[in-house]
């Protein structure tokens, strides 16, 4: 990984890791329970479901194996599209969250672990993300790169995603 990617990953990760904390800033116990539809996630299981989906998505970055096949360039609509609320998507069952915290508090610890594990790695990376393939389960065959511009993006969608939530609930 060259330095300038490398910088602009690790300003994103800490950007998206602060929205997303941002999003959760004084939730109550109430709040944390709210859906925004009945067949929704709570606000306490999309905080889950970040912090889970981080490390997930984190190993398929770090997993990559050597594509003998020209990888897919979709650096720009991922970035795009994975942030998108305007496209719902449905996460596959691996990544549903696992139903181990129990306030929103413990949800923020989990994730901030799990990004600071992200960090490390982009911190720590020597190899080329854009000739490692990977699949991931809402791209397809992806590079490595690309399943790390979703995974960065990732916190940023739910973010939103609670915000509706809380504004859903004062209408």
């Amino acid at each position: 990984m060259n330095e300038t990617d490398r910088q602009s990953l690790l300003r994103e990760l800490r950007e998206t890791q602060a929205e997303f904390i941002a999003s959760l800033d004084s939730v109550t116990e109430a709040e944390a329970s709210r859906k925004a539809s009945p067949d929704g996630w709570t606000i306490l299981q999309l905080a889950e479901h970040v912090a889970h989906a981080e490390g997930l998505m984190l190993r398929l970055v770090t997993r990559g194996q050597p594509s003998a096949e020209p990888l897919p360039n979709r650096e720009e609509s991922i970035r795009l599209a994975a942030r998108n609320r305007a496209e719902k998507l449905v996460a596959p069952e691996i990544a549903h969250p696992p139903g181990k915290v129990a306030t929103v508090a413990e949800a923020i610890d989990q994730f901030v672990a799990a990004r600071g594990r992200t960090i490390q790695y982009v911190e720590s990376c020597s190899a080329d993300l854009r000739q490692l393939a990977s699949f991931h389960p809402m791209l397809g065959p992806a590079s490595s790169y690309e399943c790390l511009l979703y995974l960065i993006a990732h916190p940023a969608r739910h973010a939103e995603q609670i915000r509706e939530i809380r504004r859903a609930a004062v209408s």
